[in-house]
């Protein structure tokens, strides 16, 4: 089916990719972030800069189900803030207590390595706000965590104290680290393991992990934004791949959609996929402008945007052709 391969097709543009461990820039908040498990609502988190582009193990980025991060620090400790896509978030029902099989239910495992530490410290947080540890044996009991499940997302923040793992933070300071995402409910798709920085095989794998740099201060809105794109710049180009091999498609559906849009019976339907395509091609042009957020939404809904044109197209057509007959 047509739909099926323009997915394979967008897939296949990112399996395969040798993706570079990413770095970054931890600053402190302008504000404090509240650990209610809120990340999109709590100004704190918007004073600092995103990273998403999540890949599969030992594979590119992740189609589906992404996930965006941030962190900060403050004499507190370490704080993670965590946005994750998830279309079938009502089927989730977190079960998993503190101190449980965190890493057996959806939820964020952190690792840390600080400067100067031998150790490899993990923790997790479930979907459900379970807290849990395991490698390092890191007393999680410190740990503050919380998470909350919306409509088509959930999200989680955590404060790990610095002596939890033994470490400092300063200017310049770097510790080595990732967030790494366990999807179970797959009921509409989505890979089971990702991770920040790319992993090869499973997620403990330190000559791997992400570098975080610490920094002794906060940044202006416009530096956040600058940072943010800077530190999503390779994501990006892939999306905006993505992006114009999907609006390609559009030729195929073009002319027949415009013709059901000008029917009464078929108008509503034809006039909303028409825009979608439309706003698809507009993307692939402002290359540039086009925003991250923006690009995943139209991707996302790629497979039914193909599903319902290839559908609206061929009821009109077969209604014209049963009308003139």
């Amino acid at each position: 089916m047509k739909t099926r391969r323009i997915v394979l097709v967008l897939l296949a543009l990112t399996a395969g990719q040798a993706l570079a461990a990413p770095t970054y820039p931890c600053y402190h908040p302008t504000v404090t972030p509240v650990i209610d498990g809120e990340v999109a609502g709590d100004p704190a988190w918007q004073s600092l800069p995103a990273v998403t582009g999540f890949s599969v193990l030992g594979d590119g980025y992740s189609y589906t189900k992404q996930t965006l991060a941030r962190l900060c620090w403050t004499v507190e400790g370490l704080y993670i803030g965590v946005l994750c896509e998830e279309p079938d978030a009502k089927l989730l029902k977190p079960k998993v207590l503190d101190g449980g099989d965190t890493w057996a239910e959806d939820g964020i495992e952190i690792f840390l390595q600080p400067a100067g530490r031998p150790e490899v410290y993990q923790f997790a947080v479930t979907a459900g706000g379970a807290r849990g540890g395991f490698e390092g044996n890191p007393d999680t009991t410190k740990m503050r965590a919380a998470a909350k499940i919306g409509e088509d997302t959930y999200s989680l923040e955590a404060l790990i104290p610095f002596d939890v793992v033994r470490g400092r933070a300063a200017e310049g300071v770097k510790w080595t680290g990732n967030l790494c995402r366990n999807i179970f409910t797959t009921r509409s798709g989505g890979d089971k393991f990702t991770s920040w920085a790319p992993l090869k095989a499973r997620f403990l794998e330190p000559e791997n992990f992400a570098a975080i740099v610490f920094h002794d201060s906060s940044l202006s809105t416009a530096e956040v934004e600058k940072v943010t794109e800077q530190l999503n710049s390779p994501y990006r180009r892939t999306l905006l791949k993505q992006v114009s091999q999907a609006a390609k498609a559009f030729s195929e559906y073009r002319q027949g959609l415009e013709l059901a849009a000008q029917d009464a019976e078929y108008a509503g339907r034809a006039a909303a996929l028409l825009s979608d395509w439309r706003r698809l091609e507009e993307m692939s042009r402002q290359a540039n402008r086009a925003s991250i957020l923006d690009m995943r939404a139209a991707l996302v809904k790629l497979e039914a945007l193909n599903r319902d044109s290839y559908e609206v197209k061929y009821d009109y057509l077969i209604h014209k052709l049963l009308e003139e007959n």
